[in-house]
């Protein structure tokens, strides 16, 4: 993933970037199929998607747990 890309996904809400998650997952499925009758010329394509889900589910718990945080400061706030 480039830099431009993730920069962009960084931006995005978590449900865009869980269906994002949720189609890369498909690819490395299809992928490693293809791998295993043969199909797969680049077999580096794999670890590389594999590099690009965990981004996406990175960013996607940084999110969670920055909503989180600014909850918990939100409750302190109105004590």
């Amino acid at each position: 993933m480039k830099k431009n890309e993730l920069t962009q996904i960084k931006e995005s809400d978590i449900k865009e970037l869980g269906s994002k998650s949720k189609a890369i997952r498909i690819e490395i499925a299809d992928l490693t199929l293809d791998k295993n009758m043969k199909k797969l010329k680049d077999l580096k394509t794999i670890s590389k998607k594999r590099i690009d889900l965990a981004q996406i589910l990175t960013i996607i718990r940084q999110k969670e747990l920055l909503g989180e945080l600014e909850s918990k400061a939100n409750k302190k706030g109105d004590k």
